[in-house]
């Protein structure tokens, strides 16, 4: 007896294509249909995926009663629409962050996701990665004291402006929504204050860095730091990536090459250094996670809800909104500006680059 879940895949651009893979791996997954409206990613997901039905219209997945899930990984204009025909069909989501292309969309998204007992989630990678999980572990301990400050850094070259992914916004909101998620989730409490600083990087007219610092309801501190302006025309480039959380008592760290990951942990009892593999996007823990909650029938405490995402996207936007009202300086050319986009589009190894169709 196939006791495989079939899911049908829509949008096979970079993150699609994740999906897949790590669907691929585990042996869990019958992915039965690959769709998108590219005719070049539907050839790529016929010769990384023959066994699947590769197809221009989402509406062949959503009439099929036998797919039990649905994966959106389209951009976030569609996925509203994409949600609620899911649910409409009686099929369970997994989607690609943020859920809409607005806070009201996403809202209204999350209302129609909780109003049904199907399964939902999103992808907030780093919820599922060993080293949060680890260090969050050590804080319930009570090896820190008491949470006080929470300072998170994440600089690289990554997505350039005007590269894409327009309805996901600007660098603070389409990756920098997944710092904001992950501060809540370590003091479980609400954003109280906030002061943010950005910066219009080469004149584009979105800022490209901003930093943000503030307080949470229960009084945690905390400080981030996001953008996609670190070196992008230095010779080899690299980042700059770190969390830094400190308690009355003691402190935990990570920091990370996007290839090993480095915890430290500095408790009153307790001291150690664990190195492992960074672990990407941890799309292989987030589909296991999904399908242990569809194969028992509860749905995993672990999993990001709809909500979770919802959230950290309004915050995101509050604290660029914010950024605006503030001094809001633009240092660099237009032109500097071209040459990223020029460099990058010749790039074969670099930070955040754009899926080759």
């Amino acid at each position: 007896m196939n006791t495989t879940i079939k899911v049908g895949l829509i949008g096979f651009g970079r993150m699609g294509r994740f999906y897949l893979e790590e669907m691929q791996k585990s042996g869990r997954w019958n992915v039965a249909y690959i769709c998108d409206t590219n005719p070049k990613s539907r050839e790529i997901a016929k010769r990384l995926s023959p066994a699947s039905t590769i197809i221009e219209n989402e509406e062949e997945i959503f009439n099929d009663p036998t797919v039990r899930v649905v994966g959106l990984f389209a951009l976030a204009d569609s996925r509203k629409q994409q949600i609620e025909r899911a649910i409409q069909s009686g099929k369970h989501v997994i989607s690609e962050k943020p859920i809409a292309d607005t806070i009201i969309n996403e809202w209204e998204t999350v209302h129609i996701a909780e109003r049904t007992s199907l399964f939902s989630t999103v992808n907030l990678y780093l919820r599922n990665s060993w080293y949060h999980n680890l260090i969050k572990d050590f804080i319930s301990c009570g090896e820190i004291g008491e949470l006080a400050i929470i300072r998170i850094c994440h600089l690289t070259p990554g997505l350039a402006p005007g590269e894409g992914h327009e309805y996901e916004g600007p660098s603070f909101h389409d990756c920098g929504m997944h710092y904001v998620d992950i501060a809540r989730w370590y003091t479980g409490s609400e954003f109280k204050t906030w002061n943010a600083q950005g910066i219009r990087m080469w004149k584009y007219k979105d800022p490209w860095f901003l930093q943000c610092h503030g307080t949470f309801e229960n009084g945690v501190v905390f400080d981030i730091t996001q953008g996609h302006v670190y070196g992008q025309l230095s010779r080899n480039q690299t980042h700059n990536s770190y969390i830094d959380i400190i308690g009355t008592e003691g402190i935990a760290r990570m920091n990370h090459d996007f290839k090993t990951a480095v915890v430290e942990l500095h408790g009153i009892s307790h001291t150690s250094r664990q190195e492992k593999l960074f672990g990407g996007k941890n799309i292989d823990a987030l589909c296991n996670l999904f399908a242990d909650s569809i194969e028992s029938g509860i749905r995993s405490y672990k999993l990001p809800t709809l909500r979770d995402s919802a959230i950290a996207s309004e915050y995101a936007w509050k604290f660029l909104d914010n950024s605006k009202s503030n001094d809001l300086p633009a240092i660099g050319e237009i032109q500097t500006l071209e040459k990223i986009l020029e460099r990058r589009r010749n790039m074969k190894n670099g930070y955040g680059l754009l899926q080759p169709l």
